[in-house]
């Protein structure tokens, strides 16, 4: 299956439904992958406002930025690349998606070796799959013609090139359906890949539910979040922007903070468990969505946060019942780097802090008769009063995945 340039199909795609997920505003999030014995770096690339076909804006990645990265089977240069994480985004389902690029070689030697789009994953483990039915033709000294490459789900397509565990890989379907991160690479040179390459007109679709996953703060249908104070005891909203509760703490290098949290607000209750609401929406904002095997990542600061000795859980509640679930593997208040966790419906990696109704059914949400009505953070069993500031910087919640790749069907 050759790449194509069938612009007729890319517009039927998005006629379909099919949402343009990146565009070329997304240009400057790429990065070149300069990979060493013992270590690695993102390069970036030049940026040209005007550089491109019909004056559009273009990157240019040239060949001081990329090396050979020699875990790959068989070695590649990843010239070119995105990682969602960057900009603290939810994985892409990829499965059947279409993206339309032009490229343009200047004094590119490629020594045999021939362009592929590369699709990585982070779960079940690290795991690159190249697109190796579909090269990418590079036209020297000249933007091409626009290519469009549909990316099938056959692993007949597809060459796995990496895994960090090999008794643990990631399938094709998995890789794209969970893909964190994407990209251009060079395979079968002979020697290292020279001269420079340009990118314009870079834009991806794929059939995505724009509610899902739930993104927060970057999606603007994101969910009231609540917290129970001192002074009304019931669910209050929490206020932004995070200026009304005075300055942010410093070292994260942000412009925006997600949603701030004074301790002393915070009312703690329980018995037996001790625990305080930090902050929770209702689940009706996602249609109480069965989150069975769903995907949560966030990204907290504690560092200003006294928790008294308590610990910052994630918890799905029915309420009628009194039965709370909290994940078992707890937030470090001193940790900001992004927390990734499969909601599996195993008991065995949750904790049920009050109540007797069963995990898989809380978490089924409107499949069952006592899905969940709260979810969020809670801080379980603080020994005094909680102090200082807490931040819930990115909050992403789905998709969910095929419980066969986790192998847990419920409790």
């Amino acid at each position: 299956m050759a790449a194509n340039t069938r612009d007729d199909k890319w517009l039927a795609c998005a006629e379909k439904g099919m949402q343009a997920i990146t565009s070329v505003d997304d240009l400057r999030a790429w990065r070149s992958y300069y990979y060493f014995a013992g270590g690695h770096s993102y390069r970036e690339p030049r940026y040209d406002t005007s550089g491109g076909p019909g004056g559009s804006p273009c990157i240019w990645a040239d060949d001081s930025m990329w090396a050979i990265d020699t875990p790959e089977q068989p070695h590649s240069i990843l010239f070119l690349l995105q990682y969602r994480i960057w900009g603290d985004a939810p994985p892409l389902d990829l499965r059947n998606a279409e993206l339309r690029l032009r490229l343009c070689g200047d004094n590119l030697a490629l020594h045999g070796a021939r362009c592929y789009f590369w699709v990585a994953t982070q779960l079940p483990t690290t795991t690159r799959w190249h697109c190796t039915a579909q090269p990418i033709a590079i036209s020297p000294g000249q933007w091409q013609e626009p290519v469009v490459l549909r990316l099938s789900t056959d692993p007949a397509h597809w060459h796995r090139s990496f895994t960090s565990n090999p008794a643990n890989a990631a399938g094709i379907d998995e890789a794209l359906a969970l893909c964190v991160s994407y990209g251009f690479s060079f395979v079968g040179f002979s020697q290292k890949v020279t001269g420079r390459v340009g990118l314009a007109e870079f834009a991806l679709l794929a059939n995505v539910d724009p509610a899902w996953p739930l993104f927060f703060p970057s999606q603007s249908a994101s969910p009231p979040w609540l917290t129970r104070d001192r002074v009304h005891q019931g669910p209050v909203p929490i206020a932004r922007p995070p200026s009304e509760y005075g300055e942010t703490p410093p070292g994260l290098g942000r412009e925006e903070a997600g949603l701030c949290l004074h301790g002393e607000s915070l009312v703690t209750s329980g018995d037996p468990v001790r625990y305080a609401y930090l902050a929770f929406f209702e689940a009706a904002a996602l249609g109480k969505r069965d989150l069975r095997n769903a995907l949560l990542i966030v990204r907290h600061n504690g560092t200003a946060f006294d928790a008294a000795g308590g610990k910052i859980c994630f918890f799905v509640e029915h309420t009628a019942s009194g039965t709370r679930w909290v994940l078992r593997v707890p937030f470090e208040t001193a940790d900001t780097d992004l927390f990734y966790e499969l909601l599996v419906a195993n008991p065995a990696f949750w904790a049920r802090l009050s109540g007797s109704l069963g995990l898989a059914e809380v978490l089924a949400g409107r499949e069952s008769e006592t899905g969940y009505d709260l979810l969020g953070f809670v801080l379980i069993e603080p020994q005094g009063s909680p102090r200082g500031l807490w931040e819930l910087i990115r909050f992403s919640l789905g998709p969910t995945v095929d419980g066969r790749w986790t192998g847990q069907q419920g409790d």
